[in-house]
């Protein structure tokens, strides 16, 4: 799995996020695009090219700011996947007078927060060690 953990009951902790597969449609035929559909590596030159772009991180570092004691880990995951869905839902935010506020809240920064805690939730159910509160 991960050579860089010697304990398997640490492994959970290396992980961003969990997509609650259970919640995703099951991939049938119809499902399936026929004639038109995207230029799948066009598409992933464009994600590529974005990964590299810091300004949604810097933007990021802007809106929010986490309390003094959260744990590093927890706030770099929630960084990443709230910047993830900025680049994806909204790639025209430029500057902080872009942002929408609330769009942020609702489908950035909540997102990010619940699947970092499931992360959180299983790490606990593990080892009660490991904390399943969620920085703020």
């Amino acid at each position: 799995m991960l050579s860089c953990c010697d304990n398997e009951r640490t492994v959970p902790v290396y992980v961003h996020c969990f997509i609650e597969g259970w919640l995703l449609p099951r991939v049938n035929d119809s499902m399936i695009f026929r004639g038109w559909t995207i230029n799948v590596e066009y598409f992933s030159e464009i994600l590529h090219s974005m990964r590299i772009q810091n300004t949604y991180s810097l933007l990021f570092d802007k809106i929010t700011q986490f309390e003094e004691k959260a744990d590093v880990r927890d706030s770099k995951a929630i960084k990443r996947m709230a910047t993830a869905y900025m680049k994806l839902l909204f790639p025209q935010w430029d500057k902080e007078e872009d942002i929408d506020k609330d769009a942020f809240d609702l489908y950035c920064l909540q997102p990010a927060l619940h699947r970092r805690g499931i992360v959180k939730e299983q790490c606990h159910f593990i080892d009660s060690e490991f904390k399943a509160r969620m920085p703020r």
